[in-house]
């Protein structure tokens, strides 16, 4: 009885509407009252619970930036054990497989194949395990819903510097790679948000950068602070964003609205969280591969010519010594600089780069940094390759999107000089200040 007198109040209602007839507020509430059910008080679930703690105006940053330095400290506590693992397992591989089967080749083709190829790639291989670590612990903040609260957290800090929450979350996906977190600014309606969005992003740690300064980080400081040291530069890639957004915000002006739904907390699934971490590790090694090798062999070649020629005589010295006048006020030796300059093609090739120019595997290649490189310069080293001038994939994808050459050519210059800047300032101030 009760569903058909709210049924012949709907339709006097209809009726009284098409007759242009008026409706009293009494006439309308009765009808609303019959088909819209109303809760008296939201219940506060967990969710909600969880989110009074975590987006807390004033605990919810730095519990924030707790959490990712636990997932740092988490790759260089458990990462770094299992690179030294894979390098015994590569060493093994080359003193028992490899160097027999290729012993009765020429002396120029064993080098070549041994210092030209395997030591690169094999050193870059070895922190594959790290790499996977580091992409399950991603898996697992974003799966869980807590990376999407990090928009909201940053929402009011990036709107004064003309960004907003989902600019953070871009550069949060940058970590990963750049290339995904460059294609997910279509999302924003505004073309300045973009742009200004895509100026900042190249700056987020990725993985790639990831290996070459764990790599860096594990010869040249002290294991106790070797977190801490990756953490920091995980903050000076926010420094640059910020640093790039505060100067240009006047150029790129937003007025987008920012909205975003806040999913519930979910626990991810151990397998569900291994294929996250799986499909980004794979497509990871299928980006890189190619850049590996390729950068590899033709850096063997420019530091093995002309024939006879060793050290800074060669192709690859001589280019180290031509840039020597503006890298050394960065503490930036021609090695370093000859393994930067392959990183403009990808940022993998750093690390395996110097191993072939050094001639010697992953664990030798590390002594020798150690004994030949201080502290502060390998810092400044990996201040210059955090900021400076993205990889060759990236640079396309970053044209794709900005539709812009000089867009594109104004970003790789800025983020050089930029990188230039950064590591003058540590560099020179770290020896004002008696550090050697």
């Amino acid at each position: 009885e009760e569903s058909i007198n709210r049924d012949n109040r709907i339709d006097n209602l209809k009726t009284r509407l098409s007759e242009h007839s008026s409706i009293s507020t009494k006439e309308i509430e009765s009808v609303l009252n019959g088909a819209v059910e109303m809760p008296s008080e939201m219940a506060v679930n967990l969710t909600a619970r969880i989110d009074q703690v975590l987006l807390h105006p004033i605990l919810g940053l730095p519990l924030f930036f707790l959490g990712m330095f636990l997932v740092f400290w988490v790759v260089w506590t458990v990462g770094l054990p299992s690179q030294e693992l894979m390098d015994a397992m590569t060493g093994w591989i080359q003193g028992a497989i490899i160097e027999p089967v290729i012993q009765p080749l020429p002396t120029v083709v064993q080098d070549f194949l041994i210092n030209g190829i395997w030591n690169g790639l094999a050193t870059v291989a070895s922190f594959v395990p790290l790499i996977v670590l580091f992409f399950i612990l991603m898996a697992i903040l974003e799966d869980s819903g807590y990376l999407s609260r990090s928009a909201y957290l940053m929402d009011i800090f990036m709107e004064r510097l003309g960004l907003d929450g989902r600019s953070f979350v871009m550069q949060m996906m940058g970590f990963g790679c750049n290339v995904p977190a460059l294609m997910g600014t279509r999302v924003m309606r505004s073309q300045a948000l973009r742009l200004l969005t895509m100026l900042v992003i190249p700056f987020a740690l990725c993985a790639a950068r990831l290996q070459v300064f764990v790599f860096i980080i594990a010869a040249v400081f002290p294991h106790g602070n070797g977190a801490l040291v990756l953490f920091s530069l995980y903050l000076l890639s926010f420094v640059a964003a910020i640093v790039t957004a505060a100067l240009f915000q006047g150029v790129f002006k937003n007025e987008e609205p920012f909205i975003i739904e806040l999913p519930p907390y979910r626990i991810p699934t151990i397998k569900q969280v291994l294929l996250r971490g799986w499909g980004e590790v794979k497509e990871f090694l299928q980006r890189a591969s190619g850049f590996i090798t390729f950068g590899c062999v033709a850096v063997w070649f420019i530091t093995n010519l002309p024939p006879g020629a060793t050290g800074l005589d060669t192709i690859g010295g001589q280019i180290g010594q031509f840039l020597s006048p503006v890298m050394n006020p960065i503490g930036i030796n021609p090695h370093l600089t000859l393994a930067l300059i392959f990183g403009f093609i990808a940022k993998e090739i750093v690390i395996g780069s110097l191993a072939v120019i050094y001639g010697l595997n992953s664990v030798a290649v590390s002594q020798q940094i150690t004994d030949t490189v201080t502290f502060i310069q390998g810092y400044s080293f990996c201040i210059f390759c955090l900021i400076y001038t993205p990889c060759l994939t990236t640079i396309v994808t970053l044209f794709n999107e900005a539709k812009s050459w000089k867009f594109t050519l104004f970003s790789l210059v800025f983020s050089l000089g930029l990188a230039w800047v950064a590591s003058l300032i540590f560099y020179q101030g770290a020896l004002a200040l008696g550090f050697h």
